[in-house]
């Protein structure tokens, strides 16, 4: 037994430090890199996860020529071994997605450290000044082609915008990126467990299931409206953070569960899935379709259009009876 375990082990060990290594030359996302340290930790248990993971950043430093690489696998290597250590005590899917959650952002915090410890700056300063300058850079593209004044007003809007969504929209968009990070890496994890034969993940409802509580719809109302007061007066920092942050949690909610809701209906009159893609990529690009997509997604909430409250009641009442 320990012997297979050392081997599973050197294998996951060799594959994350291959992950590592490609994703420096071939743009693979990091989000990858602590997938067999999960399944490692998961198997065999928390002690063979800690050992391959120094032991891959020691190759991967050797290999690499320098110890970023290395640092890489350490850091990404906490979500490994705390989600794969939660899987192994069968965690709830929520409670999963709670430890996923809070290892992302550990995780960013160290990469945050990382960068002032290399670069000797602040990442949040040196994204605004980026952004300046890229925005301001397409406007003079934009003036020498000889754009017309609507494309040179949008500029000036992400001018403004855009700098205060990096200001105040920060902990929306970190939290954004942890959860969906840890839904991703989750779920390759299960795709490949269900491949082994192991059924035992829990998992989400259908994509098709998904919906939001009726309350959602306020937050993403009042969100909306701080956000235009913003653009029209002045208002104290403490409530434009709060409603930024709200607007951006709810909207990207919204929009999740109204792609569910279309998605739905896309099933239930078998749509060509050309046709599909077609109107997907319509309420992704067209405002105005998005915009209403959004509030009948709202409305879903208050109405339940799928019913899905009904069905989930009959299943409870069924079960009694059984």
């Amino acid at each position: 037994m320990k012997t297979r375990s050392l081997t599973e082990g050197a294998m996951l060990g060799a594959v994350t430090v291959l992950l590592t290594i490609l994703g420096e030359y071939l743009g693979i996302p990091s989000v990858i890199v602590p997938v067999p340290l999960m399944l490692l930790v998961y198997r065999q248990g928390f002690q063979y996860g800690i050992l391959a993971a120094v032991v891959a950043a020691l190759l991967s430093s050797l290999v690499a020529g320098h110890v970023l690489s290395g640092l890489t696998i350490i850091i990404w290597g906490f979500v490994g071994v705390a989600v794969g250590m939660a899987l192994r005590e069968k965690f709830t899917f929520p409670r999963l997605m709670f430890v996923g959650i809070a290892s992302n952002i550990v995780v960013i915090g160290l990469n945050f450290l990382l960068y002032y410890l290399i670069i000797g700056g602040n990442v949040f300063g040196d994204m605004l000044v980026m952004f300046s300058e890229t925005i301001e850079q397409a406007m003079q593209t934009a003036q020498s082609l000889g754009a017309s004044g609507e494309a040179l007003r949008l500029y000036e809007q992400l001018q403004t915008f855009g700098p205060m969504l990096l200001r105040w929209g920060l902990p929306a968009m970190l939290f954004l990126y942890a959860v969906s990070m840890s839904y991703i890496t989750l779920g390759v994890v299960r795709l490949i467990l269900r491949r082994m034969g192991d059924h035992s993940t829990p998992w989400i409802a259908p994509f098709t299931q998904w919906r939001l509580p009726p309350y959602f719809g306020l937050f993403l109302i009042f969100g909306m409206l701080i956000t235009v007061l913003v653009q029209l007066t002045t208002i104290p920092p403490w409530l434009q953070f709060l409603g930024l942050n709200l607007f951006l949690l709810s909207f990207y909610s919204h929009v999740i569960t109204g792609l569910s809701l279309a998605w739905f209906y896309f099933q239930k009159k078998n749509v060509p899935m050309f046709l599909r893609v077609l109107l997907l990529f319509m309420l992704l690009t067209m405002q105005v379709v998005l915009l209403a997509l959004i509030f009948v997604t709202i409305a879903d909430g208050v109405f339940d259009f799928r019913r899905l409250k009904a069905s989930q009641a009959e299943v409870v009442q069924e079960d009694e009876e059984d």
